[in-house]
C-alpha cells in the first residue's frame, strides 16, 4: 500500500513538473501573455459589459443619428440612433462565441476520424483520406458563399437542431430563427474545417501506433479503442492544442470576411463582421466605426496567433528557450 502510495505521489510530481516546465516556456513569450490579456479584455467586454450597459443592441433613437463619440456614446450611435458600443459587446458575443464552437467540433471532428484513419489503416485509413483530399480540392469561399447564400434565400434543406437554436438564441440575445440561420452557417464552416486537423492527427497516430507502450497495451488484451484513447489521442494532444489555437483565429476571420460580403450574421443581429458590413454606406460619415470591428477581428485573431506560436515552442521538448 505504500508504494502504490508513494508510485502516485511520483506521478502527481511529475505531472505538475511538466506542467510548470511548459507554463515556464510558455510565459517567456511576452506577445502571448499580451495576447492572452487582450483576449481576456475582449471577453469580458462582450459578455460583462453587455450587463453593464444601459441600452439594448436593438432598440433604436436611444441617440440622434450618426452620432460622435461622447461619454454617453464612447463609440457614437448609427444611422438609426442605436448604442455602437453595445452593439459591439454583443456582435462579440457572436463572433467569439461562434469560433469557439466551431474550432471544439472541427477539433472533436479532427481527432475522431485521423485517429481512425491512423490507427486501423486500410480502407478505413483510404476512405476517409479520400474525403479528405476531396473536400480540400473544393473551392472553400466560392462554396461558402454559395450555400450561405440558399441559406438566406431559405433553400438550404437542413436545418439545426431546436435545442441548439434555443441555447445559443440565450446566449447571442437572438430569436430562435436568426439563430438557426447563424447555426446552419456554422454547420458550413464544421464540415469545411476539420480536415486540415484530421491528416495531422493521423500522422501523429501513425508514428504513435507501433510504439512499445502500444505493443505491451495489445499484449495485454487491451482493445483497439481503449488504446486510441488512452494513448493515441493524449500523445497527440501537443500539436492538436497548438492548431486548435490557430483555427480561433482562421475561424473568426473567415466568419467576419463571410458577414461583411453580406452572407453571414443578417441585421438586427450583428456579428463584428457584419458590422464593417453595415458601416461601408457611411464610410465619411463616421470611419471609426469601420475602424472599431476591424481592430477587434485583428486583435482576437493575432492573438490567437500569439497563443499558437508560444504553446507550439512550449510543447516542444526539443526546443530549449
Amino acid at each position: 500500500m505504500a508504494v502504490a502510495e508513494l508510485n502516485q505521489e511520483v506521478l502527481n510530481t511529475n505531472e505538475t513538473s511538466q506542467i510548470q516546465v511548459i507554463w515556464e516556456r510558455f510565459r517567456k513569450h511576452h506577445l502571448a501573455i499580451i495576447g492572452l490579456c487582450v483576449l481576456a479584455i475582449l471577453f469580458f467586454f462582450s459578455f460583462i459589459g453587455t450587463s453593464l450597459s444601459r441600452y439594448s443592441p436593438e432598440t433604436q433613437w436611444v441617440g440622434e443619428m450618426y452620432g460622435s463619440p461622447t461619454l454617453a456614446f464612447p463609440f457614437g450611435t448609427d444611422e438609426l440612433g442605436r448604442d455602437v458600443m453595445t452593439r459591439m459587446m454583443w456582435a462579440g458575443r457572436v463572433s467569439l462565441v461562434l469560433s469557439l464552437f466551431v474550432t471544439i467540433c472541427t477539433v472533436v471532428i479532427g481527432i475522431i476520424t485521423g485517429s481512425l484513419a491512423g490507427y486501423f489503416g486500410g480502407w478505413t485509413d483510404t476512405l476517409i483520406m479520400r474525403t479528405v483530399d476531396v473536400l480540400l480540392t473544393l473551392p472553400t469561399l466560392p462554396l461558402l458563399l454559395i450555400l450561405s447564400a440558399m441559406t438566406l434565400r431559405g433553400g438550404f434543406p437542413l436545418q439545426s437542431p431546436e435545442f441548439l437554436n434555443q441555447f445559443f438564441a440565450w446566449i447571442w440575445g437572438m430569436s430562435p430563427d436568426a439563430t438557426g440561420n447563424v447555426m446552419v452557417l456554422v454547420g458550413i464552416l464544421i464540415v469545411f474545417g476539420w480536415m486540415g486537423l484530421a491528416r495531422l492527427v493521423r500522422g501523429q497516430v501513425l508514428s504513435l501506433r507501433n510504439m512499445e507502450y502500444a505493443e505491451a497495451a495489445r499484449s495485454l488484451g487491451a482493445s483497439s479503442w481503449h488504446i486510441i484513447i488512452r494513448h493515441m489521442i493524449p500523445n497527440s494532444l501537443a500539436p492538436i492544442i497548438v492548431a486548435a489555437t490557430f483555427s480561433f483565429g482562421e475561424v473568426i476571420v473567415l466568419e467576419a470576411a463571410l458577414s461583411f460580403l453580406g452572407f453571414g450574421v443578417q441585421p438586427p443581429a450583428a456579428s463584428w463582421g457584419s458590422l464593417l458590413n453595415n458601416v461601408r454606406d457611411y464610410m465619411l460619415i463616421q470611419p471609426w466605426r469601420a475602424f472599431v470591428p476591424g481592430m477587434a477581428i485583428f486583435l482576437a485573431s493575432i492573438s490567437y496567433n500569439f497563443i499558437g506560436d508560444a504553446l507550439r515552442d512550449a510543447l516542444d521538448p526539443r526546443l530549449k528557450l
